[in-house]
């Protein structure tokens, strides 16, 4: 092909990538122009939360701070995360409504569980630390080393399906320096297990327990498991 003829080709293609370069330019330019926050602000926030435990001010201010940006460009992934990061928050969606509504739900942690005297459990076995002021009274308590709370919230759950039957729940969970756990039950007996199989123990006192309480008024103090075979019973 002749020099001049690959000249004008070239010439021809560098004006089509220019002109479809230039087209993207407009577009990006009037997409930003007819997006942009001035011309679509948000005008109507719904927030839904139950408000027990989260405060309202707090969750408040913090979507505030991202209302700004306006409808297109709200920052929904930064948003969520700044209002997970509210200590009763559990979950959070945030939904667009065309042409200016944000709703927004809140979930609060629900807590079964107080871990030691700065933490509280979910039902999944999560750990969230809320100000201790803000603890639900009369939760189930449990003390044992951080390290084994998964195993130790295990091993409750499957304590108190032990003690189902008999319809005493846990009031306290301590895995005690010296090797042994102590149970504090609803009816205030305090039962002893030895640190090893501690549900082979249980399940040996849910056998016994109504024979043994039979001719009783009172509960028993304590019972203690730590025996080689049987157990020991304090009455008051």
């Amino acid at each position: 092909m002749p020099p001049k003829k690959q000249s004008k080709k070239y010439l021809r293609k560098l004006l089509l990538k220019a002109t479809i370069l230039g087209a993207l330019c407009c577009l990006i330019w009037y997409g930003w122009e007819y997006t942009k926050p001035v011309n679509f602000p948000i005008k109507n926030v719904k927030i839904f939360a139950t408000y027990d435990h989260v405060e309202q001010k707090p969750l408040q201010k913090i979507v505030s701070s991202y209302l700004d940006n306006g409808f297109f460009y709200l920052n929904v992934i930064g948003l969520k995360q700044q209002l997970l990061k509210l200590p009763w928050v559990y979950a959070v969606s945030i939904q667009r409504q065309w042409p200016d509504t944000v709703t927004i739900n809140v979930a609060e942690q629900h807590p079964i569980l107080q871990w030691g005297t700065k933490a509280l459990i979910n039902p999944e076995g999560t750990v969230f630390t809320p100000p201790p002021s803000s603890f639900p009274k009369d939760l189930p308590i449990i003390f044992g080393p951080q390290e084994k709370e998964p195993e130790i919230f295990a091993l409750y759950q499957k304590m108190l399906l032990t003690l189902e039957p008999l319809d005493l729940v846990i009031k306290q969970l301590v895995l005690k320096s010296h090797h042994h756990w102590e149970i504090i039950l609803n009816n205030n007996t305090i039962v002893y297990l030895k640190e090893a199989e501690p549900i082979t123990q249980l399940e040996l006192l849910a056998s016994l327990y109504r024979k043994v309480t039979a001719e009783h008024d009172k509960p028993p103090k304590s019972i203690d498991l730590r025996y080689q075979s049987g157990l020991a019973i304090k009455w008051d």
